[in-house]
């Protein structure tokens, strides 16, 4: 994957995030509690894991052109 493509699916990433987020802290809020709670933590980790998979490096992949 081209590193702007990477740049470009991690923003939409962290809007998804931010979205999911919002969305978990006012439906928790409306319910009475203070904190975001459990729900936000498995959502940042799956912002760890989306991120890491996009911007992991494939070691079979060759970024040098072949010299002839």
């Amino acid at each position: 994957m081209e590193k702007s493509t990477k740049i470009i699916v991690t923003i939409i990433i962290v809007v998804i995030f931010v979205v999911l987020s919002a969305v978990v802290t006012g439906i928790r809020s409306e319910s009475g509690e203070a904190t975001p709670g459990i729900l936000s933590i498995i959502l940042f980790a799956a912002l760890i894991g989306g991120l890491s998979a996009v911007w992991k490096k494939n070691k079979n992949e060759d970024n040098h052109p072949e010299k002839q």
